[in-house]
């Protein structure tokens, strides 16, 4: 335990961060991207809060999302960041409307961490959640958020996806380098790893997060920035996701959950023997990972620590 505070005026309940971690020491990093298992890449620390409120956890999240944007646009002239669904888009969209400056969100390049097999305008797509809610009253370009191709065939879509985000971050490599799309093109090969400058995630019950569920296979894909699932156990079955390497790449991780039926999940994220390990607790990005939690959702993890700290001191 490295702090712990309050700070009434953002219903913060307390403060925990991990020091940093060694390198893994694996075989095959994924194509492209930094963070592949093996690739010498070391883990930025791991930190989690725990808000009140659910408007104290938003505004603490796009803080820590816009933060991210504004050091990456003066870095590198743009922000390439993946999104998730599900209560993300409704939680965070108000208070990135009212926060984010205009001026920098021409700069913003969306991807999604994980997405349905699906058309934008269908109900599951969580591109289509994104648009209505944030994108389109914020007056972002169509052509700044990339969607998944739902009339491709689920590989082909999946392996489309990876070009383009793979480009995308070439693209801002080499013109942080001080070069453009031909230099990009000729770095393909040589060019150094590529990051994320940050994902956006949530977590299920299960503790699954992208599309990156317990005990299935996606989470032994090394090879690829982007892969696919046609066997998901939550509806619908077939989407394309991010794989762990890529999220580990990133240069923030930023985990908003929320709810009770999230807390045994939140406890084996952070347990360091955990009976049965979860995706989420996989994520460990290479700059550093932040986790927002409301109180239902810490309840477990803060009363075995509570009772580890009792028995131990």
């Amino acid at each position: 335990l490295l702090g712990t505070f309050s700070e009434p005026s953002r219903n913060l309940l307390g403060t925990v961060t991990e020091p940093s971690l060694p390198a893994p020491v694996s075989s095959s990093p994924a194509a492209g991207v930094a963070g592949g298992a093996g690739d010498g890449t070391a883990r930025g620390a791991r930190t989690r809060e725990v808000f009140a409120s659910p408007d104290g956890l938003a505004t603490r999240a796009v803080a820590l999302l816009l933060e991210a944007a504004a050091a990456a646009i003066a870095e590198r002239g743009v922000f390439v960041v993946a999104v998730s669904g599900g209560s993300i888009p409704a939680l965070l969209a108000p208070e990135l409307l009212a926060a984010a400056p205009r001026d920098q969100l021409s700069r913003w390049r969306l991807f999604l961490a994980d997405e349905r097999h699906v058309a934008e305008s269908h109900p599951d797509s969580s591109l289509g959640e994104w648009r209505r809610r944030f994108l389109e009253p914020a007056g972002m370009g169509s052509v700044q958020a990339v969607g998944v191709a739902a009339a491709l065939p689920l590989p082909q879509a999946a392996e489309l996806y990876e070009e383009k985000l793979l480009a995308t971050l070439r693209e801002a490599a080499a013109a942080a380098a001080g070069g453009g799309a031909a230099a990009a093109a000729s770095q393909a090969e040589s060019a150094p790893p590529l990051r994320l400058d940050a994902v956006l995630l949530g977590m299920g019950p299960d503790g699954h997060t992208a599309s990156l569920f317990p005990a299935h296979a996606v989470l032994c894909e090394t090879g690829r920035a982007v892969t696919y699932v046609d066997d998901s156990p939550k509806p619908p079955a077939c989407r394309v996701t991010l794989t762990l390497p890529a999220i580990n790449a990133a240069r923030l991780a930023l985990f908003v959950v929320t709810g009770g039926s999230k807390a045994s999940a939140v406890r084996a994220a952070f347990a360091a023997q955990p009976d049965e390990p979860v995706p989420a607790g996989l994520v460990l990005a290479a700059g550093r990972t932040h986790w927002c939690l409301d109180e239902p959702a810490a309840a477990q993890l803060r009363e075995a620590e509570a009772a580890a700290e009792r028995l131990y001191g």
